[in-house]
């Protein structure tokens, strides 16, 4: 990712892509070095991963120059309690669908013409109970998944 600086604006973020249509007259280098992107007031901008917690708002700000470098800046405040139980409303949404997908593709397993019989039968049908449970689980973002057989 790129920032653009010039003296009345700050672009942030800005592509190469965006480069080369600002400067659709310009003849770009195949390997743009960052003394090509300076003159064009484009910096890179060095990537700061954030872990994901459903427990804060995590906002991305204008990137900070650190030296020589911009460095990727962050916001970061708690979340009120409506909106991690937003949260975590959705996510398990997405726990439902997950689990939903992963049984309709085992349907198979449990038809009268399935190969499967015996114990590898039992297997698939705790599995695919494990997958039902699921839910009983108390955190959307923590799920341990049951292991196919």
């Amino acid at each position: 990712m790129y920032i653009r600086i010039t003296d009345t604006e700050t672009i942030y973020p800005y592509t190469l892509r965006q480069l080369y249509v600002d400067f659709k007259n310009v003849s770009f280098p195949k390997n743009l070095t960052q003394e090509v992107l300076s003159n064009f007031s484009v910096y890179q901008v060095e990537q700061i991963s954030i872990d994901d917690d459903y427990t804060k708002n995590i906002v991305e700000l204008t990137p900070t120059q650190s030296g020589s470098v911009y460095v990727q800046n962050w916001s970061v405040t708690d979340a009120t309690t409506d909106e991690i139980n937003q949260r975590i409303e959705e996510q398990w949404i997405y726990v439902r669908e997950e689990r939903d997908s992963l049984l309709t593709s085992t349907d198979w397993t449990q038809s009268a013409d399935s190969p499967i019989s015996g114990s590898k039968l039992t297997e698939w049908q705790t599995y695919r109970q494990s997958l039902r449970d699921i839910t009983n689980q108390s955190n959307p973002y923590s799920i341990t998944w049951p292991s196919k057989p």
